[in-house]
């Protein structure tokens, strides 16, 4: 490994990820997916986020999260559907948000980790934390996101969701 490289400790690493996963804009893409899910997978599909969570979290490679998210396009309609209640972008479908959240949006994050980390791309090995950087931010998304889908979709179905924000308002 590079110097640099070899000399982070795991410590560091998850630290600079947990700072990343912190920001307040990573906590609001999670929650805006998670809502986009309960919406269009709804309860009833709970199994393509529990899918989903277990790709992300038994690999070693960032393509097979993306290979299995291109599956779920491919294989289910829900996957390609937009949401009609979102003013940013109705048209795009939930799939390939998630797709470009995991592949853009976290690389670029992956990226400027590296960046204050000291990690080259020069070399293999600097190649390599930034694969795994990426994937732990996935990880830490992906978590997040399916939090917040169980959450919105069981509040949506019991029509407790209007209340909670009521009362926290």
């Amino acid at each position: 490994m590079s110097t640099r490289a070899n000399a982070l400790s795991e410590t560091q690493i998850a630290l600079a990820v947990s700072r990343e996963a912190d920001k307040k804009d990573f906590y609001e893409l999670a929650e805006r997916l998670g809502h986009y899910a309960a919406v269009v997978l709804q309860k009833e599909h709970r199994s393509q986020m529990t899918g989903l969570e277990a790709v992300v979290n038994g690999t070693l490679k960032r393509s097979d999260v993306l290979d299995y998210v291109k599956k779920q396009i491919g294989r289910l309609d829900e996957w390609r559907k937009p949401c009609s209640d979102d003013q940013r972008d109705p048209q795009t479908g939930f799939g390939e948000r998630l797709l470009q959240a995991l592949g853009g949006d976290l690389g670029d994050r992956a990226g400027r980790l590296c960046e204050e980390l000291g990690v080259d791309e020069e070399t293999e090995e600097g190649r390599q934390l930034r694969r795994r950087l990426h994937l732990l931010l996935m990880r830490r998304f992906i978590r997040s996101m399916v939090a917040h889908y169980e959450w919105r979709s069981i509040m949506e179905k019991t029509r407790l969701l209007d209340a909670f924000v009521e009362r926290r308002s």
